[in-house]
């Protein structure tokens, strides 16, 4: 198989895409749009399939915390769901795709673009003068995962920590994969790299329709996305008085500067 020739530098009018892409995948990141359970359905069978798992069966629910009570309660429930697949997904389908791009860009070309995406502001990096600023939200899986904690900690205390860190431990909320699908769309749409087409479909879809997965090998549980989401100048979960997310049937959480809040405060 021919090598593909290496890019070592955008043309200017590739340059001047690069916003336009890291605001579309910007939108992407804090849709608070309600998930199409037929379109997640098409997805997540596509995404097992992809990546060399049988159909799961899928189970929806508005949060993840109403999932875990309810999946608990499941005589056995580990076993009924199998191993969780997160970890092979990404590499089977993520690093995939990465590294087929990667392979067709200049080291450096791919770093600078990668940190032209997510820290428009030159340097792409923090100095002791100037605290660099993601483009993209980020920590609101963490922040979800620690407000679980807490409740579970205080409602249901019977359920032990490795049966808790069975789920919290593998909660994907895709669109925090949305530097990466600007990455990579920048990258096949604009500089028209060789990809894996299949693949790259599944991964923006998820991005794109998913709220929040949890994914086993014989299950995947999947939770509707947060209704409302506030940040602070710096992208990180933020709101004063109020929730800083919160999904359409009342669960909550509250941030602070990006740091999970266990009560209103």
């Amino acid at each position: 198989m021919s090598r593909h020739k290496i890019v070592t530098n955008l043309a200017p009018v590739q340059e001047a895409m690069i916003p336009i892409y890291r605001e579309k995948w910007h939108s992407i990141a804090i849709s608070k749009e309600p998930i199409n359970r037929d379109k997640v359905t098409e997805v997540i069978k596509a995404a097992y399939f992809i990546s060399n798992y049988p159909e799961p069966e899928i189970l929806f629910y508005s949060n993840p915390f109403v999932a875990i009570q309810d999946v608990t309660r499941i005589d056995n429930f580990r076993h009924d769901l199998g191993r969780n697949i997160n970890i092979k997904f990404l590499k089977r389908v993520v690093d995939h795709i990465q590294c087929g791009l990667k392979q067709q860009l200049d080291e450096h070309l791919f770093i600078r673009l990668r940190n032209q995406i997510q820290f428009p502001v030159f340097p792409y990096y923090s100095t002791q003068e100037y605290h660099q600023i993601s483009y993209f939200p980020y920590g609101i899986e963490r922040c979800i995962e620690q407000q679980l904690l807490t409740d579970f900690e205080k409602h249901n205390p019977e359920l032990g920590f490795s049966d808790f860190s069975y789920f919290t431990g593998h909660l994907t909320r895709p669109a925090e994969w949305a530097i990466w699908g600007c990455m990579f769309d920048f990258c096949i749409s604009v500089i028209e790299l060789h990809h894996d087409r299949n693949k790259w479909d599944v991964f923006q879809q998820l991005i794109q329709y998913c709220g929040l997965l949890f994914r086993y090998e014989k299950v995947c549980i999947a939770c509707d996305r947060p209704y409302k989401l506030f940040f602070d100048e710096e992208n990180r979960l933020h709101a004063d008085g109020k929730p800083a997310l919160e999904f359409a049937d009342g669960y909550s959480v509250y941030a602070n500067h990006g740091q999970c809040l266990s009560e209103e405060s």
